[in-house]
């Protein structure tokens, strides 16, 4: 079976480190790719946006030292997982995200690629 998204992008907002209720540390991303058409001459945008989450530690480790700003273009590798939760009001709500976890997976700066992470063991890159 295969489950793999990738994505060129820009980050939406700067990279934010989180903490699990047990103590595991992971990062956020925003990332924006976009497409267009033209339709009579004129060019359309479509802009999606993308929630990334990284689980690789490597990876976790190597934003930790440093901050993807917002704006900066990335190349992200993982898999697709939807998700659900219900709001206060009772209501579930479905979204969709990538992860960025295991063998294979791989998050990296375009815009300055000599400063990319470099795989973990048992990490592919």
């Amino acid at each position: 079976m295969l489950n793999k998204a990738q994505l060129i992008g820009f980050t939406g907002a700067d990279s934010e480190i989180r903490t699990t209720h047990k103590g595991k540390k992971y990062a956020v991303l925003r990332v924006a790719t976009s497409r267009y058409t033209k339709k009579e001459g004129e060019r359309q945008d479509f802009t999606t946006w993308h929630q990334v989450e990284i689980w690789s530690p490597g990876t976790v480790k190597w934003l930790e030292g440093r901050v993807l700003a917002k704006g900066t273009k990335v190349y992200v590798e993982g898999e697709i997982r939807h998700e659900q939760y219900t709001d206060d009001k009772g209501q579930k709500h479905y979204f969709a995200k990538i992860v960025v976890a295991g063998p294979g997976h791989e998050l990296k700066s375009l815009d300055r690629p000599e400063t990319n992470p470099e795989p973990e063991p048992g990490e592919e890159g």
